[in-house]
């Protein structure tokens, strides 16, 4: 997603994203496939689950692939779902410009094409979060834990992003140039990707050893607020854990959980979360196989999940 494309993304944010699926005809059914490139990340393992759930609900077929990293696989993965007659397909791409032509001949086997977080030519729309926004409500969510503990402004960090992929590079450049903004006399002390929760444990831990001293911990993943939570807390005794100010972005259950339950995590930023991005990308491509026009960018809300609000969110995200 370039620059261009993100400024149209934040200026359709309109706050309604449902479309609600249009009830299909006695018999009728359609087949849609699921591309993504990493379900060892907990919101797209999630989603890809309710995505088939859903599908069943509403008599459509739904599968999913993972092509681990692999762009070449994952190419040859979307290539057996035109060739399965998929009706359309959803992409969460590990390099968009790798599958601009398997998607080119999708388009033109008739198949709708949606993309997800990340965006590639071809798509004829995109759900994905708006990656200056959300790195900014990151930084607003923990500034005041940060001014509690920190009134003078001074402290260390480290941040847990995502650079190798194009739409982490930009939601991480959002977080440190706020954080920047809002902490001059602040330290980052390093930055290292975690994307899964096996990451989030490892990365975490690493990061306690070299700097014994920090406590304040950012991420952009849920790999962060689960496998980085689930380090700290093995790492330090309960008594420390108010001490650790560590903060992530999905909003997943288990971070819902670990945020009401007064762990290391503080808060999260919250995106809906994986079961109703499901949804909303399995009527987004009903919505298209029958004759509609989602936006083109469909950017996701932002909401920050703390203490004070996890339970009316998790209650209306995952019904608890």
């Amino acid at each position: 997603m370039n620059r261009k494309q993100i400024a149209v993304l934040a200026a359709t944010m309109l706050g309604c994203l449902t479309f609600g699926a249009s009830a299909l005809a006695e018999g009728e059914s359609y087949k849609i496939g699921f591309s993504f490139y990493n379900l060892s990340n907990a919101v797209w393992a999630e989603l890809v689950e309710e995505a088939v759930a859903y599908g069943k609900e509403l008599g459509c077929d739904v599968s999913y692939v993972d092509c681990g990293q692999d762009a070449q696989k994952q190419i040859s993965q979307i290539e057996n779902f035109i060739m399965s007659g998929c009706d359309a397909v959803v992409i969460l791409p590990i390099d968009a410009t790798a599958v601009e032509n398997v998607v080119q001949d999708a388009l033109d086997a008739g198949i709708r094409v949606v993309s997800y977080s990340t965006d590639f030519a071809g798509a004829e729309t995109n759900l994905a979060l708006d990656p200056d926004a959300t790195g900014k409500a990151l930084v607003e969510m923990a500034k005041s834990f940060i001014d509690e503990k920190y009134p003078d402004g001074k402290f260390t960090w480290v941040f847990e992003d995502i650079p190798s992929i194009e739409l982490g590079v930009l939601e991480g450049n959002a977080v440190e140039a706020a954080m920047l903004e809002t902490y001059p006399d602040s330290e980052l002390l390093g930055n290292q990707e975690v994307l899964s929760t096996e990451e989030g444990v490892s990365v975490t831990e690493n990061f306690m050893q070299a700097y014994p001293d920090n406590r304040v911990i950012l991420g952009i993943s849920a790999g962060v607020g689960v496998g980085g939570n689930e380090a700290v807390k093995t790492a330090v005794s309960q008594e420390e854990w108010d001490d650790y100010l560590l903060f992530s972005v999905d909003a997943t259950e288990q971070e819902c959980d670990n945020i009401a339950a007064g762990d290391p995590l503080k808060g999260s930023i919250g995106l809906g979360g994986g079961k109703e991005h499901a949804r909303l990308l399995v009527d987004c491509c009903i919505d298209l196989l029958q004759g509609g026009s989602p936006e083109r960018y469909m950017p996701l809300p932002t909401t920050a999940v703390t203490a004070d609000t996890v339970e009316e969110y998790a209650a209306a995200t995952y019904g608890k």
